[in-house]
């Protein structure tokens, strides 16, 4: 049957047609085929999607519902683990919240009784402002009358002295400023009798509390040490090396050297410290070489020598100052305070003695109170500045230091101190003041200084000179070494006042004409010998 159809439509329809119509419904059938098909797929596939996120779904209410559970257990372990401290905790809150309202009750009763007794209090005042009121009424009428009385009185009085109301006033007025000025002389001198016994006591307790605690090691250096010969090989080695060698070293150093046959050792002329430092370890340098020198050799190490020197000077200065605690102190200030360490007076060490002064006048300043710490350390450390340069400039050490620091940036008042240190210029501060008592503590302490053999028997003589100089005088003993000078008087050229006066011009003839650290006693000895004798007559 379909083929007799299709036989008719062949038959019928062209075949180019018939070709086109069945390519057409293929194409037909097969874009409908394909959407079946697709429309298919997506069906299942939304419904695979459906059953995926259902599966999701569930898997994640049920992870939510195990991390619920596993919340509420680890909640449930935490709360039984601190449940009875949160029970302590609530307890003490508690405790805390009664006492509270316990204070807080306390306190309000305290304020309500401090406000009745300000309410009192306020009550009283307005019945004593009443009274003061009532007083102030009846004080003018009293000042009225006592006026009126006075006024009755100078009539009186001026009717029988017979001098007028103004000539008696000048006469009542002299006199009174007569009585006032010799009370005021009188107090004035019992209050300086009282302030001086009571100012030597707080110095002596001052001064006592400060030495306690002072604790600095002291120096025990004595002087720059001479160069002494090992050997007597040492000792010809070194005069065999000739006049070049000798004079290489005085220009490298700039210091004069002295040897000779008789001597055991090397004699170092200069007035500069520092120098003679540098000198004596060129010496030493040229002892430990053991064999004859070249000039070359001696100006490479004088050379040497000299900076490690300078090294050593510029790491004292600035060591010293941080020691004290002293910042902004110029370069040159530190550089000068650092050569001190190889000046010596009486034998004693200035770069530790400025140190020390420094130490012992801020102690000073702090137990008085009155004076800046940290200037009174500086003003101490630097009082003797000037003796590192005394031997190329004119003057006293201390002028010469205080116009050196000056010209520095050094604040005026720590130039004056160092300036008035021995009295080249009036002290007029307590800073000043100060660094002339640590100045002596440090200088007059027992073994802090000594003299030569050569400088004391100078000293000795000078105060015997001196004492023997005065009318009256038998003999003179220096004692403590030199720091008492006991002077023997003929008892009957001199008396008790006479002895009193002499004590005192002595004194002020070694203040004028000797030079010597500290304090020198003046004690005059006057003795009365009386001799009589008894005779027995016999009958």
């Amino acid at each position: 049957m379909e083929n007799n159809i299709l036989h008719m439509i062949s038959q019928t329809i062209p075949a180019w047609a018939a070709g086109v119509f069945f390519f057409t419904a293929g194409i037909a059938i097969g874009i409908l085929t394909y959407r079946a098909y697709y429309t298919l797929v997506r069906i299942g596939a939304e419904n695979e999607a459906d059953e995926i996120r259902q599966t999701v779904k569930d898997q994640v209410e049920i992870r939510q519902l195990e991390e619920k559970e596993r919340t509420q257990e680890i909640e449930t372990e935490l709360w039984t683990k601190e449940e009875g401290l949160l029970l302590k905790l609530e307890e003490h809150i508690e405790e805390l919240e009664e006492l509270s309202v316990e204070k807080k009750q306390k306190a309000d009763d305290r304020y309500s009784q401090a406000r009745q007794k300000s309410l009192t209090h306020e009550q009283e005042v307005k019945t004593g402002e009443a009274n003061v009121k009532k007083l102030e009424e009846a004080l003018g009428r009293f000042r009225l009358q006592l006026k009126e009385l006075n006024e009755s009185y100078i009539e009186k009085l001026s009717t029988r002295t017979q001098q007028s109301r103004e000539d008696a006033k000048l006469e009542l007025m002299d006199t009174l400023f007569r009585e006032t000025q010799r009370n005021s002389q009188d107090r004035a001198e019992r209050t300086e009798s009282e302030m001086k016994e009571h100012a030597e006591t707080k110095a002596k307790e001052i001064l006592s509390l400060v030495l306690g605690r002072f604790s600095r090691p002291a120096s025990t250096e004595r002087g720059i040490a001479p160069v002494y010969y090992a050997d007597e090989a040492a000792k010809k080695l070194f005069l065999s090396l000739g006049d070049a060698v000798y004079k290489a070293v005085q220009e490298a150093c700039g210091c004069d050297i002295i040897a000779d046959v008789s001597m055991e050792m090397i004699g170092v002329a200069g007035f500069d410290p520092v120098r003679r430092e540098h000198t004596r370890r060129v010496l030493e340098r040229i002892l430990k070489e053991k064999k004859v020198v070249s000039v070359d050799w001696v100006q490479k190490v004088a050379g040497n020598i000299k900076t490690e020197i300078l090294r050593m000077i510029k790491h004292d200065g600035d060591a010293l100052a941080k020691e004290l605690k002293l910042e902004g102190l110029h370069p040159e200030v530190r550089q000068m305070m650092g050569s001190l360490r190889y000046r010596y007076s009486f034998t004693q060490n200035q770069h530790f003695h400025c140190a020390e002064v420094g130490w012992l006048c801020g102690l000073l300043a702090a137990e008085m109170r009155t004076v800046d710490v940290k200037k009174s350390r500086r003003s101490g450390l630097l009082h003797d500045l000037g003796k590192a340069m005394d031997h190329e400039l004119d003057g006293g050490h201390a002028v010469i230091g205080a116009e050196f620091i000056q010209a520095r940036g050094e604040a005026p008042d720590v130039v004056h101190a160092v300036k008035a240190h021995h009295f080249d210029e009036t002290p007029a501060t307590d800073m000043a003041y100060l660094v002339i008592a640590a100045d002596a503590i440090s200088g007059a302490r027992p073994g802090a200084r000594r003299s030569t053999i050569e400088s004391y028997n100078q000293k000795v003589t000078e105060l015997q000179d001196i004492a023997r100089s005065f009318d009256g005088v038998t003999d003179c003993f220096i004692l403590s070494g030199g720091r008492e000078c006991r002077v023997l008087v003929n008892g009957r050229k001199i008396d008790d006042l006479k002895a009193l006066r002499m004590s005192g011009d002595i004194a002020k003839r070694i203040e004028t004409e000797c030079s010597y650290p500290g304090q020198i006693k003046v004690v005059v000895v006057r003795e009365t010998l009386v001799v009589e004798h008894a005779a027995r007559t016999h009958a």
